[in-house]
């Protein structure tokens, strides 16, 4: 006779014993999971449900002056071949699911999103009249403006700013963003607080720049007459044209290292002061 051993019947798993701490990566973790998955699901209808609309208004020109505001969105700049008493703002509006209101008023544009996340901006083109003075701001759009014969001031709250063949003073300033210069022959007044700044074929006299953290390039085709230069951390590199100019130098690196390979002399009427917080100084003929 053969006698079948019998088996113990599996045991049941062991319950889950709840600690304190298991609790607590709960409470955390599942708001946090479901958070995610609804952020996901609306990224996903907002790419959607994208849709853009045309605009366009004119912006009145007072005694030559010409004084607008984009509210935000990205804007070009060029100057018209013929007189006229406004400029022309023509653009499209891009937005994700629920229209934005775009008001109109006579200095330009605003633009009020929705919704914080998703597609919400605009894309503009301003024609500006002949032989008139520009002041433009935005709110953090980029701006980039070209050809324009009288004095420029550009003042974005983060954008970069892209400027070149300025007949007038160019007055620039961005709360963050690059700024890229060429082709500019008068006074130069440029700001960020924490971009770069790039001019390539200055012959302008006067050049003021101030970085809040980033990199200085100034290549100039004419010798300068005052070079006034500050960054709070990045390095500084001014690149002059070749020849016999002496320039009067005062300089500051808290840190990084300086070189000059120009004339020098302290009697000279061409002055360049710089100052960096702790990026490198150097100054050299082309």
């Amino acid at each position: 006779m053969t006698t079948t051993p019998m088996t113990r019947p599996p045991r049941a798993p062991a319950a889950l014993r709840m600690t304190p701490g298991r609790w607590a990566a709960l409470a955390i973790g599942v708001p946090i999971a479901l958070a995610m998955i609804g952020l996901s699901a609306f990224s996903l209808v907002t790419g959607i449900g994208r849709a853009s609309f045309p605009f366009h208004t004119s912006i009145p020109v007072q005694n030559g002056h010409l004084v607008a505001s984009t509210g935000g969105g990205d804007v070009t700049v060029h100057q018209d071949q013929a007189k006229s008493h406004s400029a022309q703002l023509t653009g499209t509006v891009q937005y994700s699911l629920v229209r934005p209101h775009l008001t109109k008023s006579g200095d330009g544009v605003s633009l009020d999103c929705r919704f914080l996340t998703g597609n919400c901006g605009l894309n503009a083109t301003l024609d500006v009249p002949l032989d008139t003075v520009v002041n433009l701001a935005s709110e953090g759009g980029n701006m980039q403006v070209n050809g324009i014969d009288r004095d420029v001031t550009l003042n974005s709250g983060g954008g970069d700013v892209t400027v070149s063949g300025v007949g007038g003073t160019a007055n620039v300033s961005t709360g963050g963003g690059n700024v890229t210069a060429s082709d500019l022959g008068s006074t130069v007044r440029f700001s960020t607080d924490g971009g770069d700044l790039n001019g390539n074929s200055l012959f302008a006299p006067q050049v003021t720049t101030y970085s809040g953290g980033g990199n200085v390039t100034l290549v100039f085709t004419k010798v300068p007459v005052n070079v006034k230069i500050i960054s709070d951390g990045g390095d500084i590199s001014i690149v002059l044209p070749a020849g016999s100019t002496s320039y009067a130098i005062n300089y500051a690196t808290y840190g990084g290292d300086y070189s000059a390979s120009v004339p020098v002399s302290k009697s000279s009427s061409h002055t360049i002061d710089v100052q960096s917080g702790g990026g490198n100084v150097s100054i050299a003929q082309s």
